[in-house]
């Protein structure tokens, strides 16, 4: 590489060789290339990942291409690389002749590789006030010089600062089909003057001044980064901010706090428009069980269920909570822990009052650990993968943890499919959540899979499109304290509830959420 790598990448799809050579054999010669990488502090064992794909070369000097499949190995500071080629005469007396390195005849190695750009987790985008105070909300009649929303993005770059061509971003609105608004692939400044071996994360900063006649409503940060060859090499759906009324209750609690009542009479007898406002409600505390009510009635067998959120949303008590539900009622469970130790999830479950070792012993709960090799550690589990980016092993435990006939009607929750990202293509982790989720539902059983915020967007639109229902869980800022909120977005065939449902959290209890009445 030109300069050291200052952040991990990933090889991406396939190696392409393009290649000229000169035969001189009366026969076609066999070519056979190879990929293998040694990671720093690896000894001298080299790994080969590549798949053989021979290519014939026919006689004379000519060009000749030809690609080879690899896996996706993860390269950091100090990983060796080699490409090495293997030509087989069928005929002896014949030569051939690479030319490399020459400038009338270039051969090279193509190497597509992904994750060189990225934004740090969980929190890479910034809203600022215009005195770089952070929030989530702003008056749609603000002060003198106040109506400016300041973004600040963090940028990772393996490569270093000039890799990075600019940073584009958008503002759009979330109330009207996320219809950009405000700037639209605007360029980010970065916020020092960066030298190329400046440590990541690189800053960069872009400012709002909303106009007097902005609508009321959500507004979303979007972010694109592009490299120096053009590419968009990683797009971010940030956080969401609001533009309010004065007087309005923090956002995001109550996205139209105004009621409009055509027709009404104002002062002095003309008709117009009266604007009332809603009176703050005391909010009220209710059991778990109020989430078979937003889902309409509980999950039933053959149902796959996309969980989406940001970090600290909630989504692994939610799976745990449903499991606990699961467990009671009798119906096997598999847990594919890979974000974090199986023996953590046991312990969760046991502040919940919820002691899984009974029903382990039982072959109703059997946990896939796929966690601890990642870790550097060995598992305890029965059932482990060495790792997470072999999703054809991956598929292969989870099947094997089925307590198959008496898996029929039980549940596999997958938490979470966010560390596959930077191990497995995503048209690959797509595969696998289809393949799986079809399994399960043969069975007429229920798959929970939580995703967060940093898989590639391909994979979280398929992913909605091939569950049957879909979780969205958000934790934010809001006056200071962290609050959290669930809806179901999708419920394929199902009347539901759409709304956002305030909740938080309880030692011992686990998620407990707000509404409107006490519960009866």
């Amino acid at each position: 590489m030109p300069s050291p790598l200052l952040a991990p990448v990933a090889v991406s799809g396939s190696v392409t060789f393009f290649l000229w050579i000169n035969n001189t054999s009366t026969a076609p010669v066999a070519v056979t290339g190879s990929f293998d990488y040694l990671l720093p502090g690896g000894g001298s064992l080299w790994n080969n990942i590549s798949s053989p794909t021979p290519h014939t070369l026919q006689r004379g000097f000519h060009a000749a291409n030809f690609t080879l499949q690899i896996g996706q190995p993860p390269l950091t500071y100090g990983t060796q690389l080699s490409f090495s080629l293997n030509a087989t005469a069928r005929l002896p007396n014949g030569n051939v002749t690479l030319y490399w390195g020459s400038i009338q005849v270039p051969s090279h190695v193509s190497v597509v590789l992904s994750q060189y750009e990225t934004m740090p987790q969980p929190n890479p985008v910034a809203i600022l006030d215009h005195s770089g105070n952070p929030t989530t909300y702003f008056s749609l009649n603000p002060d003198s010089g106040n109506n400016i929303v300041l973004i600040q993005v963090s940028v990772i770059s393996a490569f270093g600062p000039l890799d990075i061509s600019k940073v584009n971003l958008t503002i759009v609105n979330q109330n009207q089909n996320n219809r950009p608004t405000g700037p639209a692939d605007q360029n980010m400044t970065p916020y020092l003057p960066y030298s190329q071996l400046s440590p990541p994360p690189y800053v960069f900063l872009a400012t709002w001044s909303y106009p007097p006649n902005s609508t009321q409503g959500t507004y979303q940060v979007w972010i694109d980064i592009v490299d120096v060859q053009g590419n968009i090499a990683f797009s971010y759906q940030g956080p969401s901010f609001g533009l309010v009324p004065p007087g309005y209750v923090p956002f995001p609690y109550n996205l139209i706090p105004y009621i409009v009542v055509a027709g009404a009479a104002a002062s002095g007898g003309a008709g117009g428009a009266m604007l009332y406002r809603r009176r703050r409600r005391k909010s009220y505390l209710i059991p778990f069980d109020h989430f078979s009510t937003m889902t309409g009635g509980g999950l039933d067998g053959g149902t796959v269920v996309a969980v989406e959120g940001n970090t600290g949303s909630g989504k692994t008590l939610l799976l745990e909570q449903l499991m606990a539900e699961d467990l009671r009622n009798g119906r096997p469970c598999v847990f594919v822990s890979t974000g974090d130790f199986p023996n953590s999830i046991r312990t969760n479950m046991k502040t919940m009052g919820v002691d899984v070792s009974g029903y382990e012993q039982n072959g109703l709960l059997t946990f896939v650990d796929g966690y601890s090799a990642e870790a550097g550690q060995e598992s305890r589990e029965k059932v482990f993968v060495p790792s997470i980016g072999d999703l054809t092993t991956l598929g292969i435990r989870i099947s094997s943890a089925f307590p198959s006939p008496s898996f029929k009607g039980g549940s596999l929750y997958f938490d979470s499919l966010t560390p596959l990202a930077s191990k497995a293509r995503p048209e690959s982790i797509v595969s696998f959540v289809q393949s799986v989720g079809a399994k399960v539902k043969g069975l007429q059983g229920k798959a929970f899979f939580a995703v967060g915020l940093g898989v590639d967007g391909t994979v979280q639109r398929q992913l909605e499109d091939t569950s049957d229902c879909i979780v969205q869980m958000e934790a934010f800022e809001e006056s200071g304290s962290r609050k959290r909120r669930l809806r179901i977005a999708k419920f394929r065939a199902r009347k539901h509830l759409e709304g956002w449902a305030l909740f938080t959290i309880e030692d011992g209890k686990g998620i407990i959420f707000y509404s409107k009445r006490p519960k009866r």
